[in-house]
């Protein structure tokens, strides 16, 4: 730490500030062309810009971590020597991904959406404080590259997962690659540990974080799959629209059979006087309902309407079931 030179960092400076500009501006043009006024948010951020994240983790991270390790075999540094050197030691293409990466999270924070969820307010501070911290760490330039790509593979099926909860496919790519990526970057922690260069407490929040991420993100996969408390919100059903479906079929039943008084009403003003005549053979046998004899429970019937409605009218009508 103390040996860095104000050169550098200056130019790191520069990067860091460049990639915000430019995340910006990516922001705004993805808003001019793809956004729309009612474009779906989700956890406080537009639709559109979970894509584009998505799109810069599968095409331009990678790109960028094979530029650096390309960068610093071309200037004679093996891909060991790569994961332990500082910052200042590697090329400047070596440092581009970290500038991505760092831009890919400043370019939410200005500002920061009021709806999004507190563990996402501090994820994005986690990554910029770490970009910072290992652009100016003595060792393990590197390895903070490594262990951060496998995160951001793990979350560009989290991503996915958001974008598409549907999707089968990726459902269980991300349960796949969400733990590889964890324990990946877990093993990249210990690794870090170990380098006695590397100032103490600088190792130990590094640790920290990494364990604490891990485990965030592994404990969301775990209720995602139901594996652990209630399932994600992304892949649940929503129970307002659920309800909604059943109060529509209550109500379109309930006017059915609102209709279906209605027509027994005018069918037995105007019925035929021959088919409401008593018989004297029906009226001497034990006396069970209308709507048990016809085999339909609860079904309205011209008899039982007639009985409600006009007590003192005692008609049974042979043979005639009007309903279904």
């Amino acid at each position: 730490m103390a040996a860095l030179n104000f050169g550098f960092a200056r130019s790191a400076t520069i990067g860091l500030v460049a990639a915000t500009v430019i995340g910006l501006a990516v922001n705004q043009l993805l808003h001019a062309f793809l956004g729309q006024s009612d474009e779906e948010e989700l956890d406080g951020f537009p639709r559109s810009r979970w894509i584009l994240s998505a799109a810069i983790q599968a095409l331009v991270f990678p790109l960028l971590v094979w530029l650096s390790v390309i960068g610093a075999s071309g200037a004679g540094i093996a891909c060991s020597r790569w994961l332990t050197a500082s910052a200042s030691e590697l090329p400047g293409k070596s440092l581009w991904y970290v500038f991505s990466l760092f831009g890919s999270q400043s370019r939410d924070m200005c500002p920061m959406p009021a709806a999004t969820s507190f563990l996402m307010k501090v994820h994005h501070w986690v990554v910029t404080i770490a970009c910072v911290l290992s652009l100016f760490a003595p060792k393990g330039f590197g390895l903070f590259i490594a262990g951060t790509f496998v995160l951001e593979l793990g979350s560009l099926f989290y991503n996915m997962r958001v974008l598409y909860p549907g999707n089968k496919v990726i459902n269980v790519m991300y349960q796949t690659f969400m733990p590889l990526s964890n324990l990946a970057a877990l093993a990249g922690g210990v690794l870090l540990l170990s380098m006695k260069e590397v100032p103490l407490w600088m190792r130990v929040l590094y640790f920290t974080a990494d364990v604490g991420v891990c485990i965030g993100r592994q404990r969301h996969a775990f209720k995602d799959a139901g594996l652990l408390g209630k399932k994600a919100a992304a892949s649940q059903p929503d129970p307002a629209a659920q309800d909604g479906v059943t109060m529509k079929s209550v109500g379109t039943k309930r006017r059915g059979f609102q209709r279906s008084r209605s027509a027994l009403v005018a069918a037995s003003l105007f019925m035929p006087l021959p088919l409401l005549q008593m018989s004297q053979r029906t009226s001497r046998m034990p006396q069970t309902p209308l709507a048990v004899r016809s085999g339909h429970l609860g079904q309205p019937t011209l008899g039982s309407f007639k009985a409600r409605t006009f007590p003192g009218l005692q008609l049974r009508p042979r043979g005639l079931r009007l309903g279904h």
